[in-house]
């Protein structure tokens, strides 16, 4: 697909094509091959992975779709159940719940309803494409909930039991459905590292930005409220964090936003002639048990006034921190976005001052990984930033190989919790040496 995008004030052709072997570098062939991929498996890899991801946003689909079922209170007054406490009790009998059927049996009636609520649309959509047949419906959806449970209790449960409960994670994480799930606080640890871009280069200019996997909070296993409309926060929050620390105007900056599905592109597309109103929500519940740290809510309360109009809003969930941004014109048109996957992809445009890719390289494994850093790498300019938050062992050694040697890092803590260790993230911040020896863009 080939669009038209506005980065750093010029308009210019953007289209998503296929990554080859010539564009990467000798040191990442030298890890691709002792890897077993060379130059003529290739391209078979190319198309085993464009596959697999395909049924990856397949099944991250429907798992939001499972996890709107079990928590939604708009389509149904039975009380919402806790999926992790849901997957114990499949887990347990081997069969669905009476609690998850009841669910399952109402939203189904919600389906065939006129009812317009943003959600509820979403799935009844994804229901009829998935299920034309009214009669595969329930047993098509049973047998998600079963596959989405399986992996929940492995990840909550069985894997908590290990000698390396964190590496168990991981490992699942990179053959689990693709996620669109995304948060407020994302956006606090991607603030940081664009302060630590300023302070070490305090006249820095950012005009070209591309954001990996953006996300859409349709229906998150922890943290869901219906109350609101689907968002996609992180854009917003890096247009207006560029802006409020200074290291861009809105006049001429260009973000890209490029994901892997095309309903999170479809919903960011609509911003630029219909720019939104933000419901900003936060994704802790405030307790006595959980207190936020000065600094993040200092970030949330700034949060929005560099991209447009802010009005605070009593939170219909207790406990959480919530405001609207109406956003601006000039912010909503300083955005584009576009469908790619950044493992087998790239963008065929001007270089990029700036990659993020918050939680994002979790799904991938090494050899994924090894081709996304390759692409980041490639569409960078020299001097080029890349921010993550991926802790994984080894990244630093691949984005060396990439072009992308780790320069800073720093902790955000984001709440303390009694009897538990702190909420926190780390923001890695890599930089692009110079383009010799990286392959052709």
């Amino acid at each position: 697909m080939v669009r038209a995008l506005l980065l750093g004030g010029a308009i210019v052709v953007a289209a998503a094509r296929p990554v080859t072997w010539a564009d990467f570098p000798d040191a990442i062939h030298a890890r691709l091959q002792r890897a077993g991929v060379d130059a003529s498996s290739f391209p078979g890899l190319l198309e085993r992975l464009t596959r697999t991801h395909a049924q990856r946003v397949r099944a991250g689909d429907l798992d939001h779709l499972v996890f709107y079922v079990l928590q939604s209170r708009h389509f149904t007054a039975l009380p919402a159940i806790e999926p992790a406490l849901s997957a114990k009790a499949f887990a347990s009998t081997g069969r669905t719940p009476d609690d998850a059927h009841a669910r399952v049996a109402a939203f189904l009636t919600a389906v065939d309803s006129p009812d317009a609520d943003l959600r509820l649309s979403y799935f009844r959509t994804l229901v009829q494409t998935e299920w034309p047949s009214r009669r595969d419906r329930e047993p098509g959806l049973l047998g998600e909930y079963a596959r989405a449970m399986r992996f929940l209790y492995e990840k909550e449960f069985v894997a908590q039991r290990g000698p390396d409960p964190a590496g168990a994670v991981a490992s699942l994480y990179r053959s689990r459905g693709f996620s669109t799930d995304t948060a407020v606080e994302a956006g606090y640890v991607v603030y940081l590292g664009l302060g630590m871009l300023k302070a070490s280069e305090p006249g820095r200019r950012v005009r070209r930005v591309l954001i990996v996997g953006p996300g859409l909070d349709l229906a998150p296993r922890t943290g869901f409220v219906d109350w609101a409309p689907p968002e996609s926060y992180q854009p917003w929050a890096v247009i207006d964090a560029l802006a409020g620390l200074g290291l861009a105007g809105l006049d001429d900056l260009g973000v890209v936003a490029v994901d892997i599905n095309p309903r999170v592109v479809e919903h960011l597309d609509r911003a630029r002639s219909a720019p939104p109103v933000l419901h900003l929500i936060s994704g802790l519940d405030l307790s006595t048990k959980l207190t936020l740290e000065p600094d993040y809510g200092e970030y949330f309360a700034q949060l929005g006034r560099s991209i447009g109009v802010t009005r605070q809003q009593a939170a219909e969930n207790n406990g959480r921190l919530t405001k609207l941004v109406e956003v601006q014109p000039p912010a909503a048109r300083a955005l584009s976005a576009e469908r790619a996957d950044i493992v087998t992809e790239r963008l065929s445009v001007a270089p990029f001052d700036l990659v993020i890719a918050t939680n994002i390289f979790p799904y991938l494994d090494d050899v994924e990984l090894t081709m996304a850093l390759a692409n980041v790498a490639g569409m960078l300019s020299p001097g080029g930033v890349l921010l993550h938050n991926e802790p994984r062992p080894g990244l630093r050694e691949i984005a060396e190989a990439a072009g992308l040697p780790l320069q800073q890092s720093r902790q955000a803590p984001i709440a303390t919790v009694a009897g538990a260790p702190p909420l926190a993230d780390t923001i890695w911040l890599h930089r692009r040496v110079s383009a010799e020896g990286q392959g052709r863009d």
